[in-house]
């Protein structure tokens, strides 16, 4: 059996999992919050829907099921059952426990708010990067961590609330990238395995650059367009509205949704928007201006607009100034 490490947990696991940090690092031998198992997970009576995908709670647990990769059972927070169907490609099955799988597990355990978001660290405090799909979220936290920030977690973001503010747990060292991301940030895409055979992006594991320990969650960006690259604050009561989709297990049907609890989502997300800064982060879509992006970034955490949570305290207050990237530095 594999031992690794990932949001706070110590994982026992039946199949290799390179992307994890090996969990002999950092916790004593012996003590587990997660097994990973290989088992029986036997199929539900109806399963079409037209992505192939299948999700649903069961008295036995969350059950999910994938056309082509296989099924899987999510227990109280701490045990996965595997049963990939045959000759799947292991790096698929780890692709999608490390995925959904585990983002469910990480619902289920008590005091863990859970996005659909990407992180990095910025000066010791973590910044989050959430929209729909293909807005750019990994691209954003690896092109920080080109310009020497550390990586928290690419897809996951777990926040503990049970440290006295919302502080942000490190995933593991791993990005999934689209070849031109990767080619503008100076990598060539054919030297990084491709995460399924059929699918162009890729994943990079990173030898260095990457958190070890929780850091405290200061702002949540929601990634939008623009012509030129401006931060804009959200509001309180619409802060709220804006995280609501990005809870992860808002992503996957009302059923589920119900399931992790409709009132527990609502309860995270306004506390989530009263402790951290929530602001829109607009952006050109080309791909050369990502480092005078990521540069206005860290201008806005270091110029202490986000004050939390002063700014989003009340209606009779004004929102403070957007900031925005004009040429040879930033203006608000």
């Amino acid at each position: 059996m594999y031992s690794y490490w990932a949001y706070g947990l110590n994982i026992h696991s039946d199949l290799a999992l390179p992307e994890l940090v090996d969990g002999e690092e950092t916790r004593e031998e012996g003590e587990r919050d997660v097994l990973i198992r290989l088992g029986r997970v036997d199929p539900l009576p109806f399963e079409a829907n037209d992505t192939g995908r299948h999700i649903r709670p069961t008295p036995q647990g969350v059950y999910l099921s994938w056309q082509g990769v296989g099924r899987f059972l999510v227990r109280d927070g701490c045990e996965i059952v595997v049963d990939p169907l045959p000759g799947v490609e292991e790096r698929v099955v780890r692709l999608f426990i490390l995925g959904t799988t585990f983002a469910v597990l990480l619902h289920q355990r008590e005091g863990i708010v859970v996005l659909h978001a990407s992180v990095a660290v910025i000066s010791d405090q973590a910044v989050a990067f959430v929209g729909a799909k293909h807005a750019g979220k990994s691209t954003m936290v690896a092109t920080l961590h080109a310009l020497g920030h550390e990586l928290v977690a690419d897809d996951i973001l777990a926040v503990d609330m049970r440290q006295g503010g919302p502080v942000a747990l490190p995933g593991f060292p791993h990005l999934k990238l689209w070849p031109d991301t990767v080619v503008s940030l100076g990598y060539a895409p054919d030297l990084l395995p491709r995460l399924r055979s059929e699918v162009e992006k890729r994943g990079r594991r990173l030898a260095e650059g990457f958190a070890r320990e929780p850091v405290p969650l200061r702002c949540i960006y929601e990634l939008g367009s623009g012509s030129a690259p401006e931060i804009e604050p959200i509001r309180r009561q619409e802060a709220m509205i804006r995280l609501m989709p990005h809870w992860y297990g808002a992503r996957f049907g009302s059923e589920l949704l119900h399931a992790l609890g409709l009132s527990t989502h609502f309860l995270q997300c306004a506390t989530l928007a009263s402790k951290v800064a929530v602001c829109r982060l607009k952006r050109p879509r080309s791909l050369s201006l990502l480092p005078d992006v990521a540069r206005l970034v860290e201008a806005h955490l270091a110029s202490g607009l986000q004050r939390v949570p002063e700014w989003v305290a009340g209606p009779e207050q004004r929102a403070e100034p957007a900031i925005n990237f004009v040429p040879g530095g930033y203006t608000s």
